[in-house]
């Protein structure tokens, strides 16, 4: 009986451990409120499925914006420049990885056309953006800029 009791306070204080972790790594980032963070992850998901998953290529929502994105860029490798026509197979790349950027992973922005053989290369460590820079979309601040009209 003492053992069974043992045990138990040795797994609960693993549990709390770990609750301290994950407490610590959410306060050591930009403090949010507790309805800012389910957001976000609402937002991270599809069908309830979460984006960084294999399954999430497979929802309609995803099919959806890689077609937006392969009329948008064409059908071209956007890092060596390989069409279907050379017999290359085409991706549709997340510039910042799904993994780590759930959130932008139905970001039309946040893609690129890359062939198997580059994306396959790039990996999902690598979030080096191979649009041309008149493809990348710029957003320009305009609330501190005052413009004097003689």
């Amino acid at each position: 009986m003492q053992r069974y009791i043992a045990r138990q306070m040795k797994e609960e204080i693993k549990k709390n451990k770990r609750r301290e972790k994950i407490r610590a790594a959410k306060l050591s980032k930009k403090k949010k409120t507790n309805n800012q963070l389910s957001q976000e992850w609402q937002q991270s998901k599809v069908r309830g499925i979460h984006t960084s998953t294999d399954a999430f290529l497979l929802t309609y929502e995803w099919r959806k914006v890689r077609m937006e994105a392969l009329k948008k860029y064409g059908a071209r490798c956007q890092c060596c420049g390989a069409t279907p026509s050379h017999g290359a197979v085409m991706n549709v790349d997340h510039i910042k990885p799904r993994k780590l950027f759930p959130h932008l992973a139905l970001d039309i922005n946040n893609l690129q056309v890359l062939c198997h053989e580059c994306n396959h290369g790039k990996g999902n460590w690598d979030m080096t953006d191979w649009r041309e820079s008149s493809e990348i979309p710029f957003k320009i601040d305009l609330k501190d800029v005052s413009i004097d009209i003689f």
